[in-house]
């Protein structure tokens, strides 16, 4: 079974109302979906060491997770890594998809995308951004059996908001509440049953 876990930093829910991107606005209405609350940092080194609970790659892979592009180091944390300040998003992207076609056989992927929150700062059209990445996660959720799209805070190009996204093939750990942080990884290990 293949699964991969996304991340789109700093995507938000607002960002839906305002673009409407057509695939995470179809597959909100028709999986399991949820708030991730953080109250914590929106800082991506500290916001990912509490995602990966200080786990190294290597303990990481001894579960089946291979994690990639992660925003802890530039280059980035994991297999594969990029440079965070010159990779375009469409190359992140691309990137993400070629891991998934390429690891999701035998790992779980948790990529993340950073571009996306990058492009946001520095004033690149949200609309346009958000729509380029609806498609790929579209060819990311067709190319899985088992996938979690999230955001560990939203942003929306001016100031950070407290909550993320999550849409996934899987309901998370407590339907009346937000999603911590802390909970992400073991939600990510839950992916491939």
């Amino acid at each position: 079974m293949k699964a991969a876990a996304i991340s789109i930093n700093g995507l938000s829910y607002s960002s839906f109302a305002d673009c409407n991107p057509k695939f995470l606005l179809n597959l909100f209405s028709s999986t399991y979906r949820g708030v991730v609350e953080n109250r914590d940092s929106f800082e991506p080194l500290k916001v990912w060491k509490l995602i990966l609970k200080n786990a190294t790659f290597e303990q990481l892979l001894s579960k089946g997770v291979l994690f990639s592009n992660i925003p802890i180091t530039n280059p980035t944390y994991g297999r594969p890594s990029t440079d965070m300040f010159k990779v375009s998003l469409r190359e992140e992207l691309e990137l993400m998809l070629s891991t998934i076609n390429d690891y999701s056989d035998k790992y779980i992927v948790l990529f993340s995308i950073n571009a996306y929150e990058r492009d946001l700062k520095n004033k690149k059209n949200v609309c346009e951004e958000l729509s380029l990445v609806d498609n790929y996660l579209k060819a990311a959720f067709e190319a899985v059996n088992n996938y979690m799209f999230f955001s560990p805070y939203g942003f929306n190009g001016t100031s950070y908001e407290p909550y993320g996204i999550y849409i996934s093939s899987i309901p998370r750990p407590s339907e009346e509440e937000t999603i911590k942080l802390d909970q992400i990884l073991d939600i990510v290990l839950s992916l491939k049953i």
